[in-house]
């Protein structure tokens, strides 16, 4: 008995624990303590795009077809000053006169007529002033002068080409005083009385100010100069 006991004695010293009890007299392993995760920044808002614009309602032109420009004129410039002119009156007993005359020119407060893309636009204006005619005539045994005095107030339709170019018809009320001078002693003459006259005249505006001006009407052919602002 004592002999196999110290067999059963022999072998347990030379065998191995068993895994399960190494395991559980093993320390346990040691707890690393971790950092904590840096905070993840979001990603940046895709950028906002404008909204398409809406789609235009008016139909598209046919084929061959061009739209035409929009229509454009209306109120032009509007002037006032003072023009003065030498005039070339029509013949009188064979006899060529000459005159001068002057006018002054007031903007009116019209809407404009024309809307058109072939005009700067048109305005209207009074003009007052008068004008004064004169002829040296010759006649058998005696010379004689003719004169005339035509005070007058007109209004004037400026029709605007351009920045420059103007061109208008005008229409005038007056009073005109006619006398003859330089006849013999038992001869001698004058009349006065209303009339109407109807002109057409052009303006062409230079850079220094200055306007030039030309005029048919009933005193005849009117060219002169005009201050116009």
């Amino acid at each position: 008995m004592s002999c196999l006991a110290l067999s059963l004695t022999l072998v347990s010293a030379f065998m191995p624990a068993p895994p399960a009890a190494a395991e559980q007299s093993a320390p346990p392993p040691a707890v690393l303590a971790q950092a904590a995760p840096a905070p993840v920044e979001p990603p940046p808002p895709p950028p906002v795009e404008p909204p398409p614009p809406p789609a235009s309602s008016a139909p598209a032109p046919a084929p061959g077809f061009v739209v035409a420009a929009p229509v454009t004129g209306g109120l032009a410039p509007q002037l006032k000053g003072l023009s003065v002119w030498g005039i070339l009156p029509y013949a009188y007993y064979s006899s060529t006169g000459l005159g001068l005359g002057g006018r002054f020119m007031i903007p009116l407060s019209f809407p404009p007529l024309l809307h058109t893309p072939n005009v700067r636009g048109d305005g209207f204006a009074i003009e007052f002033g008068a004008d004064y005619l004169h002829w040296s005539v010759g006649v058998p045994g005696y010379d004689f002068s003719v004169n005339w005095f035509l005070p007058s107030v007109g209004v004037m339709w400026n029709v605007w080409f351009n920045d420059k170019l103007v061109v208008y018809p005008k229409f005038s009320l007056g009073y005109y005083y006619a006398w003859v001078s330089d006849l013999p002693s038992s001869y001698g003459g004058y009349g006065s009385n209303l009339y109407w006259d109807i002109d057409a005249g052009a303006m062409y505006k230079l850079d220094n100010g200055l306007t030039l001006r030309a005029e048919l009407g009933y005193s005849g052919l009117k060219l002169g100069v005009g201050w116009l602002f």
